[in-house]
């Protein structure tokens, strides 16, 4: 027989250790700090070792803490994928999703990576489609799609995804150099990437924020925002971009918004597929997947429904 510590002294110690901090320890578990506190003291005590020593107002792991803590996390992953693959035992064959070309590859990449570490027994396609099709791509399990076609709703389920704001995103560097950016007005001095042919999208926001100042010249067009962000990384010029695009560059630094100025977009995105579909184990984790969830309505409900 096995000789365990409890399962919530051991949660207990990751969460702290993870954040380095009881409280937010206790926090992340819906417990109160003085729980997190005992827990830990009675894996200590168990253990017959000190795992934190105080620094402050926060904890330090001691040495034995620090191996402890790798061969925790590593046990807990083991028993959520145990139980994920419990709970859907049908997470085996292909799922095949279908994303316009700026977000399959400055979103959904990274989701698809993550699922497919998660599910390592599913096969997961990530296919493209025209930025401007409105329709459900026959070939795919889910599709992305701006805004609703006119189709069978008999036939088709459709989940939103939140409302997002347009706005200007460049390299740091354009707003720490001589001619930096420090209000709307100075666009006039730098060069705009489109990603339409017509302007329309930098023109509404130029109305709303700078009408005083004249489109300026040299702008740049490309056919989808993920290529007009590329070269905004590259010092090309200014961008316009929404958290869905441009989200990952902007936590990461490598992106700025130089100005705090947004328009909301006149469309929405929804993921579609057919309603035969809805028990699928797949694409229901896929829907339920924590690093889709932070895109997806509160809600996360349908709203096509008879």
């Amino acid at each position: 027989m096995r000789k365990l510590p409890p399962l919530s002294a051991l949660k207990a110690f990751e969460a702290a250790a993870r954040h380095r901090h009881f409280g937010r320890a206790a926090d992340e578990l819906f417990v109160t700090h003085s729980a997190i506190s005992h827990q830990v003291r009675s894996l200590e005590d168990a253990l017959g070792v000190a795992l934190f020593e105080k620094q402050g107002r926060q904890v330090a792991l001691t040495h034995v803490g620090t191996r402890m803590l790798h061969a925790v996390e590593q046990a807990l992953d083991i028993m959520a994928e145990a139980c994920a693959d419990a709970s859907h035992p049908g997470m085996r064959g292909d799922l095949t999703l279908s994303a316009p070309p700026e977000l399959a590859h400055r979103l959904f990449t990274r989701i698809a990576a993550e699922f497919a570490d998660r599910y390592s027994d599913l096969t997961l396609r990530l296919l493209v489609h025209d930025s401007d099709s409105r329709e459900v791509n026959p070939s795919a399990d889910l599709t992305l799609l701006y805004d609703l076609p006119a189709t069978d709703w008999d036939r088709y389920w459709a989940v939103p995804m939140r409302a997002i704001d347009f706005f200007p995103v460049c390299h740091p560097a354009l707003v720490q150099q001589e001619n930096h950016l420090a209000q709307p007005s100075d666009l006039a001095r730098h060069r705009l990437l489109h990603d339409d042919q017509d302007g329309k999208n930098w023109a509404t926001w130029l109305g709303a924020f700078a009408p005083e100042i004249a489109p300026p010249r040299g702008n740049l067009h490309f056919a989808h925002s993920g290529l007009a962000i590329e070269a905004a990384l590259l010092k090309t010029g200014v961008a316009l971009a929404d958290e869905l695009t441009a989200g990952e560059e902007l936590k990461s630094g490598r992106l700025v918004r130089p100005f705090t100025g947004g328009v909301p977009s006149p469309g929405q995105y929804y993921l579609v597929y057919e309603r035969r579909k809805r028990d699928d184990a797949r694409l229901a984790a896929f829907l339920a997947f924590p690093a889709l969830a932070p895109y997806l309505c509160e809600s996360n409900s349908p709203i096509i429904e008879n």
